[in-house]
């Protein structure tokens, strides 16, 4: 992406690479992505200043993710992911409807009044020994209204109408019940980046397996008619996400279906196929969209900066072997 002089000097490899490996693999993303316009760019450097170190970038870069993109409920203005500016990353409306799979982390909501009251542990006991229940449409009596408190306390948590990253049901075998079945708590993690949940056997991550639709998504956007977001679905970019090491953007590829490919954390070689990961339009959840419930108890692969960095340069390899893309990126040495 465009940078101003400042940032430009900052994500730099000579510059990065004196602050270790996370701010060396961070600003390589800057120099790498394709996908965000001029006009937002500008718009970043504003809001960035004249930065002069990393530290300095950081803070930044999550002010604008506040400011811009991690927005409030009552915020005027959706996030700018989904809004005009953001058009060079934003995917086909017509995108064929099907289900798009979510990971959430309930360990906000265990440390929070809601896993801790009275609905959040009677949910917790009746579903997850009996998680059958779970993926019914309705339920009978009380246990529909303990499954439909439950959700409208967690919405009523969800206080950001931030964007909602997911991936496609097809991409994991188009089976939910058979999915479900299957350690998907650490195959999700793996396969969806998410090296911020290392969950370690001493303390299981509790975590909510969801799946919702396209047409879902598509519904929460149009009803939202006064905050200006012109999109439903969106690829990640840098300037929608926290600086990380796990985020690797991808090329820019043309017909309106260029994902986000994540990086793999269990992969030990050059991807021959990746993940797809998109942004959507943030909904309210309903009860049926809770398909499972379960724990990560056991750290990912990449637990030093050396397994980081190698997982990276294998990814990019494999983003390299896509047509029309030999050129993209660069493996860091």
């Amino acid at each position: 992406m465009n940078l101003s002089a400042p940032l430009h000097s900052l994500a730099s490899d000579a510059a990065a690479t004196l602050e270790g490996t996370t701010a060396r693999c961070a600003a390589a993303n800057f120099r790498w992505e394709q996908a965000v316009s001029i006009e937002r760019a500008d718009e970043y450097n504003a809001y960035a200043g004249d930065v002069t170190a990393h530290k300095e970038w950081q803070g930044e870069h999550k002010g604008y993710l506040r400011s811009f993109v991690q927005v409030a409920k009552d915020h005027p203005r959706a996030s700018e992911s989904f809004m005009a500016v953001s058009s060079m990353a934003h995917l086909k409306e017509d995108l064929d409807n099907t289900y798009l799979l979510r990971l959430e982390s309930l360990d906000r909501m265990v440390n929070s009044a809601l896993l801790g009251s009275a609905i959040g542990e009677n949910f917790w006991l009746r579903f997850f020994n009996s998680q059958k229940d779970l993926r019914k449409d309705k339920l009978s009596g009380a246990d529909e209204n303990l499954r439909s408190e439950f959700v409208d306390q967690w919405n009523e948590l969800r206080e950001q109408a931030r964007p909602m990253f997911a991936t496609f049901l097809n991409d994991f075998g188009g089976d939910l019940n058979a999915f479900v079945k299957t350690d998907w708590p650490h195959t999700l993690r793996d396969r969806l980046g998410l090296t911020h949940w290392p969950s370690m056997p001493a303390k299981p991550l509790p975590v909510a397996l969801l799946c919702y639709t396209l047409d879902e998504v598509r519904q929460a956007r149009l009803a939202v008619t006064k905050k200006g977001a012109v999109a439903s679905f969106s690829r990640p970019t840098v300037l929608d996400t926290e600086m990380s090491a796990a985020f690797v953007p991808a090329p820019l590829l043309v017909g309106g279906e260029s994902y986000g490919y994540t990086l793999d954390l269990a992969n030990t070689g050059a991807p021959a196929a990746f993940t797809p990961e998109l942004l959507t339009f943030p909904i309210d959840y309903l009860p049926k969209h809770i398909k499972a419930l379960g724990f990560i108890s056991r750290a990912h692969a990449l637990q030093t900066d050396t397994a980081v960095l190698d997982a990276r340069n294998r990814h990019v390899r494999g983003l390299q072997g896509l047509p029309d893309c030999g050129g993209y990126g660069e493996v860091l040495a």
